[in-house]
């Protein structure tokens, strides 16, 4: 049993689930390294703990050597693109190879230097499909190419024993975030007959589940990740449509969905009613086990309208220094791009505490435009919170979060704005503003990062 605090090294670390883990473990005591193809697209972690690798290859033995645990999320998006040929090889390649490169590479280190754990993603695709049948663990594998693809993944994961690596396969299913993938791409939008059944899980409950398995030796084996409350795909969207405020819910017909996406239009119109029957004989209790609940802790009060931005950064300095630094007004004027031509113009207090006013100008794409925000929370060294009252945005709320880890401080921005327009607005501004804003903070992240290795933020 590994202790408190534990070194765990995290794969395919730039996607939905891996920046969730980074980040949470890292918030939870651990300390975490990266090992990505591109290393550029991680900021959640101090430059030293990230390793490069070209997954063709087997992973640097270095990154290897000396970590306690493993976990493996390599794997390119099963819905991001249609099935090609190409793009089936694709999918097993980046899920089959790399892992059969993970694995040689253990067997590679010296026993005193090999993890004693690895836990690697799978997915409940693994049982096929079916709209009668209910799937636990104990169910057989299914006959298609998911169902394949699935067992190809855990065998090549499952190492021989005599390393004495405990093996963990995480058989996720649908992951329910705000922050990308199945919710990044719902639509008001029944699909078919909407019977077939979804089995989901919350974010959160993935992270917590990674966490046990982390510290209990007696995790061991396939676990399905999911709610044990399925839910049709009609009741689904009717739930989220009606949360999200949106007037109507449309149809599309089976015979479309199988002309437009051709074979992947199995893995939207699947029926997986699965249960985690073994991970609760664990004990394991989820923390968001009803649709509606899921659905009501990740979007509150927000409808529709709403979008999301969240980024994490690394500052290898203390939380009081880099609180700091971000709680000066003047400082935001340095890290915000020269073309915005951004100015503080009026504070209502000297000092920055809850519920001052401070009013910025500044010009997007050359229009002038003031702003006035509220700082309508205010807790030193850990948050603070500002909302737009008045501005380009039909809402901006902007949480500031800060974080004591290894190293340093991980910093976290959580913004949720909604563009002006109404609906219209929604359809036709989203992606020019949501544009702006990933290049603001991109523009922001290379600034702090050049203002912490000058030595401006120690």
């Amino acid at each position: 049993m590994l202790g408190r605090s534990v070194k765990i090294l995290v794969t395919g670390a730039s996607g939905l689930v891996g920046k969730a883990l980074i980040t949470e473990l890292q918030i939870n005591g651990h300390e975490v390294f990266a090992l990505v193809r591109n290393p550029s697209k991680i900021s959640e972690l101090d430059r030293k703990n990230i390793y490069k690798w070209d997954e063709s290859q087997l992973p640097p033995i270095e990154s290897l050597r000396g970590k306690d645990a493993v976990i493996n999320l390599v794997g390119e998006g099963i819905a991001d693109k249609l099935w090609t040929e190409k793009r089936k090889r694709n999918l097993r390649d980046s899920r089959l190879v790399n892992t059969i490169n993970l694995g040689n590479a253990l067997k590679s280190l010296a026993s005193a230097d090999r993890p004693k754990i690895l836990i690697s993603a799978s997915a409940i695709g693994i049982y096929g499909h079916s709209q009668d049948k209910v799937f636990d663990e104990a169910s057989p594998k299914g006959p298609d190419f998911l169902a394949e693809l699935c067992a190809e993944w855990e065998a090549a994961a499952n190492l021989d024993a005599s390393l004495n690596i405990r093996i963990v396969n995480m058989r996720l299913g649908i992951v329910l975030s705000k922050n990308g993938g199945f919710l990044g791409k719902m639509a008001p939008v029944i699909l078919g007959n909407g019977q077939q059944w979804t089995s989901w899980v919350h974010i959160s409950d993935v992270v917590r589940f990674a966490q046990e398995a982390l510290v209990n030796p007696n995790v061991q084996g396939p676990y399905n990740i999911t709610s044990s409350s399925p839910i049709k795909n009609v009741d689904l969207t009717q739930i989220y449509a009606k949360k999200m405020g949106f007037p109507i819910v449309a149809r599309i017909p089976e015979t479309l969905l199988k002309l437009v996406l051709g074979e992947m239009s199995t893995a939207v119109l699947s029926s997986q009613r699965v249960l985690p029957n073994r991970l609760l004989s664990t004990g394991f209790n989820f923390q968001y086990n009803q649709f509606n609940d899921a659905i009501d802790e990740i979007y509150g009060n927000d409808n529709f309208l709403d979008n999301y931005h969240t980024v994490n950064q690394f500052i290898a300095a203390t939380k009081e220094k880099v609180f700091h630094f971000f709680s000066l007004a003047e400082n935001l004027e340095l890290i915000t791009p020269p073309w915005l031509n951004f100015k503080i113009t009026k504070k209502s207090a000297s000092e920055i505490t809850e519920n001052i006013l401070i009013d910025y100008k500044l010009k997007i794409h050359g229009v002038p435009v003031k702003w006035r925000t509220k700082i309508s929370s205010w807790r030193p060294d850990d948050q603070f919170v500002d909302d737009q009252l008045k501005g380009p945005y039909t809402k901006w709320h902007h949480v500031h979060l800060f974080y004591k880890v290894a190293g340093g401080t991980l910093i976290r921005d959580e913004v949720t704005f909604r563009v002006p327009g109404s609906f219209i607005g929604k359809l036709f501004l989203t992606a020019l503003i949501r544009k702006d804003v990933n290049t603001i903070f991109s523009y922001r992240q290379k600034v702090i990062s050049e203002l912490q290795q000058s030595g401006k933020l120690d």
